[in-house]
């Protein structure tokens, strides 16, 4: 499991340049105005053999939004908001299911949602029956989540809450199960359902979100109920330091994703692209035996 962390929160090793071409000469930093085009190198890296890959002894299930569903996506460069990207064109999404299989070998592979992911769902619901809340989405029969005892569990939606403007609560709401209706109880019904389908032993590798300039909403902006990111960001840590069994992956001050490097990275100012992706692994830390 230590392996899997390291690989989450660490920088690539990979060897890779970035040439930026600029309208006005050589400099140290590139506002977007004076961004002529931008070309990477060795921007992928040969995948890992499978005889080297770690074997782990736990399937996993990848409940993620858009940033972990886009995996394999054609995904589209364009200007939201107050973001403007020097980039035209799309590109294939290389993404974070594709880059932890490279390095590890699971027993079984899950990917719950339409299209392997949910795009645009948040933790919590707008109401308790919010179809877009992927708490309510959890009580539904039909959803396709796998039972599957003692797996590895990811979560990654608080962007998303931030985005549909999620009433936050109170830890009150996550100790006595209010439901959706909160950021705090939504994380509560969430929990409840993945401790029934993989048991008490389940692991759950959560992470708070990157930066963003994304339709107006940024790493710092407060939303129509006043909460921030951070706010949200507190939440999920404080559920998490309630239980023994959750992992943190610090992805908005580790990853190297900054609100400077938003252009370079992402192909609208939120959705990773390949060299984003890359910015959150490194494959040279797998030197541990504990391969939960």
């Amino acid at each position: 499991m230590k392996q899997l962390l390291l690989l989450l929160l660490c920088l690539p090793a990979y060897s890779q340049s970035m040439v930026v071409n600029t309208t006005g000469g050589s400099s140290t930093a590139y506002p977007t105005n004076q961004v002529e085009s931008v070309t990477f190198t060795e921007e992928t890296t040969e995948p890992i053999q499978p005889s080297a890959k770690i074997r782990m002894k736990r399937s996993i299930v990848f409940l993620g939004h858009s940033i972990w569903r886009n995996d394999n996506y054609l995904v589209t460069y364009k200007s939201s908001g107050t973001f403007i990207t020097p980039f035209t064109g799309a590109f294939r999404g290389r993404g974070y299911q594709t880059l932890l299989q490279e390095v590890f070998e699971f027993p079984a592979v899950y990917t719950p949602g339409p299209d392997g992911g949910y795009s645009g769902y948040s933790i919590g619901g707008t109401s308790t029956t919010d179809s877009k809340s992927i708490a309510v989405v959890a009580r539904q029969s039909n959803n396709g989540w796998p039972n599957i005892q003692n797996a590895i569990w990811t979560i990654d939606f608080i962007t998303n809450d931030f985005k549909r403007n999620i009433p936050l609560g109170t830890f009150d709401d996550y100790k006595n199960a209010t439901g959706p209706g909160t950021f705090y109880g939504a994380v509560r019904q969430l929990y409840d359902k993945i401790k029934e389908l993989s048991g008490s032993s389940v692991i759950i590798v959560f992470s708070n979100a990157t930066k963003r300039n994304n339709a107006n909403y940024t790493s710092t902006s407060k939303n129509t109920v006043g909460c921030t990111l951070a706010d949200y960001e507190l939440a999920l840590l404080t559920c998490a330091a309630a239980n023994t069994n959750w992992y943190f992956v610090d992805q908005n001050r580790l990853s190297g994703i900054t609100d400077e490097n938003l252009p370079a990275v992402t192909a609208d100012g939120l959705h990773l692209n390949n060299l984003g992706y890359t910015a959150h692994w490194q494959t040279n830390s797998r030197t541990r035996n504990d391969k939960t």
